[in-house]
């Protein structure tokens, strides 16, 4: 009995560990060879989604979502590159480009918005970020497909998702306008990670048609903030006053992160992304994050409520009306 007991501890444990083992070596290449852009945050979003759930967090497969973090990450650095409007409309443009790549993809996989949107907020031009990207990426597959092997997951079939309705069209403007009215203020009060790449993944995903996270908008709210806090806080104690590598903060925070997923059991991929998004944003903003974050959180999560939980409410109300007097 203390055998079997000993297997499954080992065999829930398995994907949380291959999520410690993705991040330590993501950042320890990134120090040894001094390049911050090989940190790439939503790697910890998708280890959470597609390895850490019993259940895949997005409708997407293995081509499409490599395909998908590569188009979004290398758009994001020519974005910066070629068009030098400014930060807010810069971002702006990879929003609505992520909104659209979202609707046409088949796929729920909302991950795509931060890999795009993260190489403009931090002005980032290297090609070694979508590299990365793609890279780390492949890594997650892999590792799920070993998890799928062992028998540790369950393989999901995969249908491609018919998100361009006039329902999802609405749901892409409203979302685009608010994106806009919020970043503007922002980046005007110098508060640019309200809108933190990782925050418009969560926005996208809470602004879906039947969201469970928003259901529990506070513990939501609170889940995210305390991991940004966490990140946050283990990059100023263990890296910026210590002197540790970035690498031991990164750990540290990462796996705290998992076991307030796990207490909570609400396995939010964008709190993940949060987390390592602390370490590699400026040393300046890294006291004030937690505060952004929250307040981002915040803002995202009654727009989520007020303007899209109660008309998708609706709308799934009225399908089931007519279902019936069609039957």
């Amino acid at each position: 009995m203390s055998k079997l007991n000993s297997t499954k501890a080992f065999k829930n444990a398995l994907p949380y560990v291959l999520t410690l083992i993705l991040v330590g070596i993501m950042t320890f290449v990134a120090e040894i060879l001094d390049e911050g852009e090989i940190i790439f945050p939503e790697i910890t979003a998708l280890a959470i989604g597609y390895m850490v759930t019993q259940k895949q967090g997005w409708k997407v497969n293995d081509s499409r979502m490599i395909a998908l973090i590569a188009i979004c990450a290398v758009a994001g650095v020519l974005t910066v590159r070629y068009i030098k409007v400014g930060l807010y409309l810069e971002i702006l443009i990879a929003f609505v480009f992520a909104q659209i790549l979202f609707m046409l993809s088949g796929t729920t996989f909302a991950p795509m918005i931060s890999a795009i949107v993260l190489p403009v907020m931090m002005q980032t031009e290297s090609f070694i970020y979508p590299i990365a990207a793609f890279l780390l990426t492949i890594a997650v597959v892999l590792f799920r497909r070993f998890l799928l092997k062992v028998k540790i997951r369950d393989k999901e079939d995969f249908q491609p998702v018919n998100l361009h309705t006039k329902s999802d069209v609405i749901d892409t403007a409203v979302r685009t306008i608010c994106v806009a009215v919020v970043g503007f203020f922002a980046i005007w009060s110098g508060f640019k990670f309200a809108i933190a790449p990782p925050l418009l993944v969560a926005f996208t995903e809470f602004s879906r048609p039947k969201n469970k996270a928003r259901n529990k908008p506070v513990k939501a709210v609170l889940v995210i903030t305390v991991c940004a806090f966490v990140g946050a806080v283990s990059r100023y104690v263990l890296n910026m006053t210590l002197g540790l590598p970035l690498t031991v903060a990164a750990l540290t925070a990462t796996a705290i992160m998992l076991v307030i997923i796990y207490c909570t059991k609400m396995y939010i991929p964008p709190a993940g992304a949060l987390t390592i998004l602390s370490m590699i944003i400026p040393s300046e903003s890294v006291l004030l994050y937690p505060l952004q974050i929250l307040v981002g959180t915040a803002v995202i999560m009654l727009i989520s409520r007020l303007l899209f939980m109660k008309r998708q409410n609706l709308n799934n109300l009225n399908l089931v009306i007519l279902f019936y007097r069609g039957n």
